[in-house]
């Protein structure tokens, strides 16, 4: 589900899937008796994943459906849902300009980078909770026990998408599900 991917990813700060980059040439030339192999740094090169415009949107709906959302709380949902869309450029405006950047970075520079992107990612995810708590604070019962079981749920997802795209690209097999 949309939100399982969003949300608690962004929680964890986010650091939503990972979407690895090999800076270019950092890895051996593969010769016809040598089968090519991954790079094992390549994955020092990361940035979070940038979910499109209309990936934010779909979220946004399938959230505020998910939290059965009443009427008299729409007043509290307009600034949360807000604050996800400003999150969500202000994570694609920052992830464009580290990958322009990236290839003329050297390791230093990469690091400062990506600790700035994170810095910035926890910042919005502190506003994005703010908004969420004056949201949650007008729950019933049965929404706030939805909410925590939708986190929650969301949270294990998150980590498991996250060990199946590390497992995909070191090319191992992911842990089964428990």
């Amino acid at each position: 589900m949309m939100f399982r991917r969003f949300l608690p990813a962004a929680a964890l700060f986010m650091l939503p899937a990972l979407a690895m980059a090999q800076t270019p040439g950092t890895q051996a030339p593969a010769t016809q008796t040598q089968a090519p192999q991954a790079n094992p740094t390549a994955s020092l090169a990361h940035t979070p994943r940038d979910p499109e415009p209309e990936q934010v949107e779909a979220h946004i709906k399938a959230l505020h459906d998910q939290l059965r959302i009443t009427k008299k709380q729409e007043a509290l949902w307009t600034p949360f849902a807000e604050d996800m869309r400003t999150n969500g450029q202000r994570l694609h405006d920052a992830i464009e300009t580290r990958r322009e950047k990236l290839p003329q970075m050297n390791a230093v520079e990469n690091m400062q980078s990506y600790a700035e992107l994170v810095e910035e990612r926890a910042h919005d995810m502190q506003t994005l909770n703010s908004a969420f708590a004056t949201l949650y604070q007008s729950f019933s019962k049965k929404q706030r026990k939805n909410a925590d079981t939708l986190f929650t749920q969301g949270d294990a997802e998150h980590a498991e998408q996250q060990q199946a795209r590390a497992a995909a690209q070191t090319g191992t097999a992911a842990p089964a599900a428990q």
